[in-house]
């Protein structure tokens, strides 16, 4: 990817380097249509283009494959890497960020539905992934909300959480753990440390 916006930063870098082979462009992917769909919300002047936006991605999601529209790099990568992102996930993906357009103030529900749509198709689509039984959203709720914060500053208000949670243990879930540590202002060694040994 040229595109500097879908550019993933260390910790995320981190997270993706324990993820099996197998599913780190699968990851990778869902990651940076995550961010090129926060990008749209960013970017757009009125909340109408970015529902028009939004609604072009669901549309090309549900298209059969040879029908998709072509020159778009994502949707090229999303063909790459086969069915392994299910549809269920990028709707999902979809819908959580369009919560955000149907209100000028993003107050304490508006992010929970946002946090709690991202972490269904992010956080729980890897635990199925990785056959994992556990529930994963509570963790990925809070990766949610935090990252809109850094991303929307002015938009999310400090008094916007999400309750901590216990980490997930094993190394099959390292990648999520990974992520929800690098929000909670743990340093670069003490996530190191983490990604290592899980504690």
């Amino acid at each position: 990817m040229t595109d500097a916006s879908l550019e993933i930063l260390p910790p995320t870098r981190l997270a993706i380097a324990y993820v099996p082979a197998y599913f780190r462009p699968a990851l990778t992917l869902l990651l940076q249509i995550d961010m090129r769909f926060g990008d749209i919300v960013r970017t757009a002047r009125e909340p109408m283009i970015a529902q028009i936006k939004m609604a072009w991605w669901r549309d090309a999601f549900a298209e059969a494959v040879d029908l998709r529209p072509k020159g778009e790099p994502l949707l090229q990568a999303l063909t790459a890497v086969g069915g392994a992102i299910p549809l269920s996930a990028l709707e999902t993906l979809v819908s959580a960020w369009e919560e955000l357009l149907g209100s000028d103030e993003w107050n304490q529900a508006v992010t929970d539905m946002h946090a709690q749509l991202r972490a269904e198709a992010i956080f729980q689509t890897y635990a199925n992934w990785v056959g994992s039984a556990q529930d994963v959203r509570p963790i990925g709720r809070l990766w949610a909300i935090e990252t809109l914060r850094t991303a929307f500053p002015q938009r999310v208000a400090n008094s916007i959480s999400a309750p901590l949670t216990a980490l997930p243990k094993g190394r099959a879930l390292r990648p999520l753990s990974i992520l929800n540590m690098s929000v909670r202002t743990a340093s670069g060694s003490r996530l190191v440390w983490h990604a290592l040994t899980g504690l």
